[in-house]
């Protein structure tokens, strides 16, 4: 076991968050250590911001330029700038860096019927009737978050969410739903069912189907 595996699991048992009883395999096959030590090992790399797929103005009124041009330049390049710099907390700026990286790459300009083909109407199909039905169970699962977080659809068709900037393995789509990204839509009442219902006109069916 690598040093750093040793120290990670040492500091789990000082705080007392896994029983000193629990064998190695059980704490690997706890998703969110295994989520953890897979940023961990990814650590000595550098990161990057992957372009923009459109130009700043592309997804209104969606999404403003404004929005956009503040999240895309200011926040999202912050999580990869502070990780590369070894600034702040690895694991949060490095995940921050890897969600806002398949956030970007899966919206696109709206224009003309967008409904989701192929392998991934099967899967809506078989777990929510149809893309109306996603909306809805994304919208539910949103409104749980407690402060920032994102919600997404698994690979396995379950609508869960993640706090903050916890990165995880199994993201087929995910919604950013940290204020800022809904600020579009401030300060209507419904502001968060609208924007999310509005991002889902906006999502590229093929790249979604691509991560399957």
């Amino acid at each position: 076991m690598a040093k750093w595996e040793r120290r990670g699991l040492q500091n789990l048992y000082r705080v007392g968050s896994i029983p000193t009883q629990c064998s190695i395999i059980n704490i690997i096959m706890n998703e969110d250590i295994r989520t953890y030590i897979s940023l961990l090992e990814t650590k000595k790399e550098e990161v990057k911001l992957n372009p923009l797929p459109y130009k700043m103005d592309a997804l209104a009124p969606i999404l403003s330029k404004e929005n956009v041009e503040y999240h895309y330049s200011v926040l999202s390049r912050g999580y990869v700038d502070r990780y590369n710099k070894k600034e702040g907390d690895p694991a949060f700026n490095l995940g921050g860096a890897k969600l806002h990286n398949l956030w970007w790459e899966q919206l696109k300009p709206i224009g003309g019927t967008n409904s989701p083909a192929g392998p991934i109407q099967e899967l809506i199909a078989k777990h929510y009737n149809n893309s109306l039905g996603l909306v809805d169970a994304m919208i539910e699962e949103a409104m749980t978050i407690q402060g920032s977080g994102w919600v997404y659809l698994t690979k396995s068709g379950i609508v869960k969410t993640t706090a903050n900037q916890t990165f995880k393995t199994d993201i087929l789509l995910h919604i950013d739903m940290w204020e800022h990204s809904f600020m579009d839509y401030m300060p209507s009442k419904d502001a968060k069912k609208k924007y999310i219902r509005s991002i889902m006109k906006i999502i590229d069916w093929d790249v979604i189907n691509k991560r399957l």
